[in-house]
């Protein structure tokens, strides 16, 4: 099976950084950037605007550009269709700007663009975020636009990596 690729929600960011202090777990944040040095954890511009607020976070994004994808026709359109579909989605938040849309449709154009390749079993491109079920919420914009969707943990639990 190909490794798995994620689009990350600020969501979880904010929820690493929180829930997961680098002084105290510097081995989750190793992880976590080795998934960024091998491309296989991404997110829209999008995302690190809304991150432009937590300075830790900020500079933290700063040093990992390459992670946040730019916009394209192809994402901007499907993040259209998304945030008509599900128009909560697109309104700002308290982080500031409305990345929500666009973490899905990263999550949607990669999946179709691998789907296009030579892979025999290409991989998937997964949403992480934590947000609830909720219809007005990204997993719900997920399911609709079949794309899979964890949580941080449940990345863990998908890398299969053991903090001990």
């Amino acid at each position: 099976m190909a490794s798995r690729i994620y689009s990350i929600d600020a969501s979880s960011l904010l929820k690493l950084k929180q829930d997961f202090p680098r002084k105290v777990f510097p081995a989750v944040w190793e992880k976590i950037e080795q998934l960024v040095r091998e491309g296989r954890l991404i997110a829209p511009e999008e995302v690190h605007h809304e991150l432009e607020n937590d300075d830790l976070l900020e500079h933290w994004a700063k040093q990992r550009k390459a992670m946040f994808r730019k916009m394209t026709q192809e994402i901007w359109e499907v993040a259209e269709e998304v945030a008509r579909r599900f128009p909560a989605l697109a309104k700002p938040g308290k982080f500031g700007p409305a990345a929500d849309p666009f973490v899905v449709a990263v999550a949607k154009v990669e999946n179709q663009n691998r789907s296009r390749t030579l892979y025999d079993d290409p991989p998937e491109c997964i949403v992480v975020t934590e947000e609830g079920g909720g219809p007005h919420q990204i997993p719900a914009a997920c399911s609709a636009f079949g794309v899979q969707y964890v949580n941080l943990v449940g990345l863990f639990q998908l890398e299969e990596w053991e903090f001990r």
